[in-house]
């Protein structure tokens, strides 16, 4: 897997994880959950396709796309506790024979050539700094005719209040819009190149998402975790409010195929 930028917190400590599943659903680190997962691959049929997805997180997207979709999905990740979290669950769920996980070492995506039907991604992306080299590795692992789909942050520029967010996150995403995303998809040779700009939904969720943790989530969150860790998260969703406000902070979704010639 190419080179993530990481921190001090990776965001993959014990008291941090149950957070995320409490906001955004068991096995989610990136907003939406199953919902978000459906929207990513929405028109698409993925009955017993062959999905890599890159950045499998605690594994409730590859979870998703088996259990809702069908599909059979390769999960690749830096963070080995990560994957025992993972593996986990998909086998609670019933699913350990239609999803795999794999530990990888940051660098070229370690799977053969032409052996994917998708690869799948969300909120990755934008950690990986060259992405025209990300791009070349994913056009040469997917068969003639697979596609790439995907959902992640956009960062407009890095701004005192970006910077704030990336400091209260313990994070950093590289500069990078989604016009950048498309025109570096179409000069590595994909076509039925889309986007789609989904800042305005996830502005109106992230307010949703404060106003749950200092209300109706916040005994559980403190439970879960520590009043430490909770204070952590709740200057977190405010720096991302904030930032979210501005317009400097955007997300968005992107696809392309890989064409015949």
């Amino acid at each position: 897997m190419p080179d993530l930028e990481t921190s001090n917190r990776t965001g993959y400590e014990a008291d941090y994880m149950p957070l995320m599943d409490l906001i955004w659903g068991k096995g989610f680190i990136a907003p939406g959950g199953e919902g978000n997962a459906a929207r990513i691959v929405e028109g698409e049929d993925l009955t017993d396709k062959l999905v890599l997805e890159l950045g499998s997180g605690s594994g409730g997207g590859a979870l998703a796309l088996a259990r809702n979709h069908g599909a059979r999905v390769v999960g690749l990740e830096l963070e080995a506790p990560l994957v025992e979290r993972s593996l986990q669950l998909v086998d609670e769920a019933g699913f350990s024979d239609q999803v795999e996980f794999r530990v990888v070492e940051p660098g070229p995506i370690p799977v053969g050539d032409a052996s994917f039907d998708y690869l799948y991604t969300s909120g990755v992306v934008c950690h990986i700094e060259d992405k025209h080299e990300l791009f070349k590795d994913i056009w040469r692992l997917l068969k003639t005719g697979g596609k790439i789909l995907g959902y992640d942050w956009f960062v407009i520029e890095p701004t005192p209040v970006i910077e704030a967010w990336f400091d209260a996150a313990h994070l950093h995403l590289y500069t990078w819009d989604l016009q950048c995303h498309l025109d570096t998809l179409k000069d590595v040779g994909f076509d039925e190149i889309g986007g789609e700009d989904a800042t305005a939904w996830y502005q109106q969720q992230v307010d949703q998402e404060l106003e749950l943790l200092k209300g109706p989530l916040r005994d559980d969150a403190i439970k879960l975790t520590s009043q430490a860790m909770y204070g952590e998260i709740l200057n977190e969703w405010e720096c991302l409010s904030v930032a979210m406000k501005t317009g400097q902070l955007r997300q968005g979704y992107f696809h392309a195929r890989k064409p015949s010639t």
